[in-house]
């Protein structure tokens, strides 16, 4: 083990490993109880209905739950829309210190811009390599036809 400038043992770097993505929930809400940690997911979807093109989607959430890693990793949330253009990109870091432990890793999304219909794609990626990804479909709401009441 190295010593340091003070003569102190400096702990050695603990060998990355890679953490493999679980879980990548779109969702309207995501509730977290403060005591034990357990988060409870509302309101999940695989498209979005609106009333026209261009819109914009007020509040969503994505939620990846990532295990077996070890150090400290870059991770970018990225959405795509169908012609590849992207509508949305966070970056941060991670730390792993316990492989067998499950990170959930929460992003909260308000007014993201929807200009084209069809499927658009949620990435995770993890040092630039893609670890997981998710779709959902934007719809423009299509009127009902009118009905006449029971005579």
């Amino acid at each position: 083990m190295p010593l340091s400038e003070d003569n102190y043992w400096l702990p050695q770097e603990t060998p990355l490993e890679r953490p493999l993505c679980v879980a990548l929930v779109i969702c309207d809400v995501v509730v977290e109880d403060k005591r034990s940690g357990n988060k409870t997911l509302v309101g999940l979807f695989n498209s979005i209905v609106a009333p026209q093109i261009p819109a914009v989607h007020p509040r969503m959430f994505l939620m990846a739950s990532l295990t077996s890693g070890r150090g400290t990793w870059s991770f970018i949330f990225r959405i795509t829309a169908p012609s590849g253009r992207e509508i949305f990109k966070m970056q941060d870091r991670t730390r792993f210190t316990d492989p067998l432990a499950v990170h959930d890793v929460i992003v909260e999304l308000r007014n993201l811009p929807l200009e084209e219909t069809g499927v658009h794609f949620v990435d995770l990626l993890l040092n630039d390599s893609p670890i997981a990804n998710r779709r959902f479909t934007v719809h423009v709401e299509t009127a009902l036809p009118a009905t006449e009441p029971p005579a």
